[in-house]
C-alpha cells in the first residue's frame, strides 16, 4: 500500500479500494481453501463410460449404439442352461397301448385268499338306505279307515256357554254367591284358626340398623375430661429438645430383678434348646 500511495497519490477513497482489491489477489487464509476443496464436484473414475446402462457390465466394452447387444454366456452359465439329462437305465414310453401279457398269466388261477381279498367290502348289518325327500305313503296306510274312538278324539272340543240368571243379562262372574246359608254361618274351629295365625317373630329379634346412625342428644351435648383432652394432644416435642437425658435410664430399673414368673416366662422351651458342641473349632 505504501507502494502504491508514492506512485499515485490519490485520495483516501480510492486507496481502500485498491487495498481490498490487492488483498483478493493475494492467497486465500486456510480456511477459506477447505471450503473450495470441499465445493469442488466429485471427479469421475478411471474408466468411466457414459450412459452406462447396468453396474454389472464390463467396463472394457465398447458399446456401439447402431447395432443390438449380443449377450455372451459365461461357460458356466452356459453348462446352467442345458436341459436335465435322462438317467442311464431310463427306457422310453411303450410303443403301443396294448399290454403284452404272457401265456402262464393267462392262464393263472387266483387262490382262495386272493379270491376272499377280492370282495367287495360288505354292508353294516345296522345300516339304513338315506330317506327320500319326499316321504312315501304306503297303499295299505292309503287304505285305512279310522276307527270311532280315533274319530272322537279327532274332533274339536266344544265350549260350554255360561249359564244366564233368567230376567238379568249379566254373565255369570257377576251374580251373587249361590254359597248356602249354612255355610256362609259356619264356624271354623280352634285348630284352624291357630294355623291361620301368622308366624311370630323371635323373641330376640332386632330391627335391621338405619343408614343413618342417630346419636343420642345426650352424647351432642357431653364434654370432654380434662384427662382425655390431655390424652388427645399431639405428643410435645420439646420436652426432648430442652431435656436431652429424657430417656436416661434410673440407677433403681438398672438393678431391679425379674421375678420368678417373668423367668419362667422368658425362658425358651426345652425342645427348641440345642446344646452347644464342646470343642468345635471357632468360626
Amino acid at each position: 500500500s505504501s507502494g502504491i500511495n508514492a506512485e499515485w497519490p490519490l485520495r483516501p477513497g480510492y486507496k481502500l479500494y485498491f487495498e481490498s482489491a490487492m488483498a483478493m489477489v493475494q492467497d486465500p487464509p486456510k480456511q477459506y481453501k477447505r471450503i473450495g476443496e470441499l465445493s469442488r464436484p466429485k471427479p469421475l473414475p478411471a474408466g468411466f463410460i457414459e450412459d452406462k446402462r447396468s453396474v454389472y457390465s464390463e467396463s472394457k466394452i465398447v458399446k456401439n449404439h447402431l447395432e443390438p447387444t449380443k449377450f455372451i454366456l459365461t461357460p458356466r452359465l452356459d453348462q446352467l442352461c442345458q436341459p436335465k439329462p435322462y438317467h442311464s437305465s431310463f427306457a422310453q414310453d411303450r410303443p403301443s397301448p396294448i399290454w403284452p401279457v404272457s401265456g402262464g398269466a393267462r392262464k393263472a388261477t387266483a387262490s382262495t385268499v386272493l379270491e376272499s381279498l377280492s370282495q367287495p367290502k360288505s354292508i353294516h348289518r345296522d345300516w339304513v338306505e338315506g330317506r327320500p325327500v319326499q316321504t312315501v305313503v304306503k297303499q295299505a296306510a292309503r287304505k285305512a279307515s279310522a276307527s270311532q274312538r280315533l274319530g272322537q278324539l279327532s274332533m274339536p272340543k266344544k265350549g260350554v256357554t255360561l249359564p244366564i240368571r233368567e230376567g238379568t243379562g249379566w254373565d255369570y262372574s257377576e251374580w251373587t254367591s249361590e254359597i248356602s246359608p249354612a255355610a256362609l254361618k259356619a264356624v271354623c274351629s280352634s285348630r284352624v284358626e291357630s294355623l291361620a295365625q301368622e308366624k311370630a317373630t323371635h323373641s330376640s329379634y332386632q330391627p335391621p340398623c338405619p343408614v343413618q346412625s342417630i346419636v343420642n342428644p345426650k352424647t351432642m351435648k357431653a364434654k370432654a375430661t380434662s384427662h382425655i383432652n390431655q390424652l388427645a394432644r399431639p405428643k410435645d416435642r420439646k420436652e426432648l429438645e430442652e431435656n436431652p437425658n429424657v430417656w436416661k435410664v434410673s440407677s433403681g430399673a438398672k438393678a431391679a430383678q425379674a421375678s420368678q414368673r417373668v423367668s419362667d416366662l422368658s425362658t425358651p422351651l426345652a425342645r427348641k434348646v440345642r446344646a452347644k458342641k464342646v470343642g468345635a473349632a471357632p468360626a
